[in-house]
């Protein structure tokens, strides 16, 4: 069933909704919150939060992208989850990152973590495809370096290497663009 179907039986308030969505969206919902929980339990709460919230946020949004927005719901519950449980993995992970973007601190600098997002958006534009593809699936999807390296058929090493320089290339962008690193 295709999306604008799904998102209709949603708006209909019909109960096949979800089994629709979890049909054609499952798998990937799994590996979404399997990458950043690494918990088959946990997981599996996360996506019946995540199709809860699924529910309750159609109507009145009608989305794009069901796949986009139900990735997005799927992801941000199981941050908020691994927060919750304070695993120190996740943290790590992004330690690569927090060293070229700047973290948060205070309210005022809301503003510039935005124009910090608007620049990490344009610079994934600018590059390769399939380093995009790599980069996400790492610091937005949380797969581990060996998932990927499956995934797009490389060694671990090579993905490192594409990792690292992507992540190069992205802090002189943003040096570029005056966003201090």
């Amino acid at each position: 069933m295709d999306d604008i179907k799904i998102i209709d039986l949603f708006f209909s308030r019909s109960e096949q909704a979800i089994a629709e969505t979890k049909a054609k969206y499952n798998s990937l919902c799994i590996k979404i919150a399997n990458g950043i929980l690494h918990s088959s339990e946990d997981t599996e709460e996360c996506l019946n939060t995540s199709y809860l919230k699924l529910w309750n946020a159609i109507p009145p949004k009608r989305p794009e992208s069901l796949c986009g927005y139900l990735c997005k719901i799927v992801r941000n519950t199981a941050v908020t989850a691994l927060k919750s449980i304070s695993r120190k993995g996740y943290e790590e992970q992004y330690d690569e990152l927090f060293e070229i973007i700047p973290a948060e601190k205070t309210l005022e600098e809301e503003y510039d973590n935005k124009i910090v997002s608007e620049h990490l958006n344009s610079f994934l534009g600018t590059i390769k495809q399939k380093n995009r593809d790599i980069f996400i699936s790492r610091y937005y999807f949380n797969m581990s370096i060996r998932d990927i390296g499956e995934n797009f058929n490389m060694s671990e090493t090579a993905v490192r290497s594409r990792l690292l320089r992507t992540r190069n290339e992205l802090k002189e962008y943003l040096s570029e663009r005056g966003v201090e690193v």
